[in-house]
């Protein structure tokens, strides 16, 4: 059991430091959508050294390929919306969102799977939703910038969703063994997909190779690492755990040390009206993942 705990513990650390690096990147470290691929290219070659230790190798089913084609082109997408939605606005309101992204994976698994969904999971559904508009509702007519946050953080939301809805597809498939296989195919892929954005877009803006700032290519390299470590232990962990537990628990710690800690490092102010949304917005993961009843 302690095993597991501390397993946990480092997902949560990872997850937190994730959404601290990226909102310390902040909108204006990067010039251009080339330097903005090229971040993500950075931190998904390194999700490819992490997983070919852990597949051992290249090795790679064609099956694998299939999937991990599709993981990566959602991932990507995920990876870089949240990154933009990080660095544009408050970290702990963006974390609530990606966290909320369990309700498209949760009705897909109702609509798709036919699993049960309690009487609690439905208030639990309606609570979210409500805890959604009140954290986010400061935001629904702002400046440019807030409204820029606003349509990163719902794709977000959106790809976040699509990704847990793939990877429930593949581990109810014939190759649910293949997870660091797949995972690797989806880094490959992502990692091609950004180089020849970041190329394509460096030419058209600079007529040169894009760059990054050295601070941004260290912060690149320590997102790869905490990014794909807590997204590789948090598929072990849902082996270990219960997602009763593990579901609520990553989640509501996630929000919660987001919160703390952009408050205390960046001085990231929470309005009364946001903090409620977020302690609502808990509750109702709790719910959702079947906690209660």
């Amino acid at each position: 059991m302690m095993y597991t705990v501390v397993l946990l513990g480092i997902s949560i650390l990872f997850a937190v430091s994730n959404n601290l690096l990226l909102h310390r990147l902040g909108d204006r470290t990067l010039q251009g959508r080339g330097e903005v691929f090229l971040f993500q290219t950075a931190v998904t070659a390194v999700w490819i050294v992490i997983l070919s230790l852990l597949n051992r190798g290249w090795s790679i089913s064609a099956e694998a390929w299939g999937w991990g084609s599709l993981y990566g082109v959602l991932t990507a997408a995920f990876l870089l919306c949240k990154m933009k939605a990080m660095s544009t606005g408050p970290a702990s309101v963006t974390a609530f969102i990606g966290s909320s992204s369990m309700l498209i994976s949760a009705g897909f698994g109702l609509l798709y799977f036919h699993e049960p969904f309690s009487a609690w999971q439905t208030v639990g559904a309606v609570l979210l939703i409500g805890a959604l508009c009140l954290s986010t509702v400061d935001f629904s007519h702002g400046d440019k910038a807030q409204r820029t946050w606003g349509v990163y953080s719902s794709l977000f939301f959106v790809f976040s969703g699509a990704t847990g809805i793939l990877f429930k597809l593949h581990q109810n498939s014939s190759d649910r063994e293949e997870i660091d296989g797949m995972m690797l195919a989806a880094a490959i892929t992502a990692t091609v997909l950004f180089s020849a954005l970041s190329l394509g877009f460096g030419y058209r803006e600079k007529r040169a190779l894009p760059k990054l700032p050295k601070s941004a290519a260290a912060i690149s390299i320590l997102c790869g690492i905490v990014s794909c470590g807590y997204n590789r232990l948090n598929i072990r962990l849902s082996g270990l755990l219960p997602g009763t537990v593990f579901f609520p628990v990553f989640n509501g710690c996630v929000i919660f040390l987001t919160a703390l800690a952009t408050a205390a490092v960046f001085r990231e102010k929470i309005t009364k009206r946001r903090l409620v949304g977020i302690l609502c917005g808990i509750a109702a993961l709790v719910l959702i993942s079947g906690g209660i009843g």
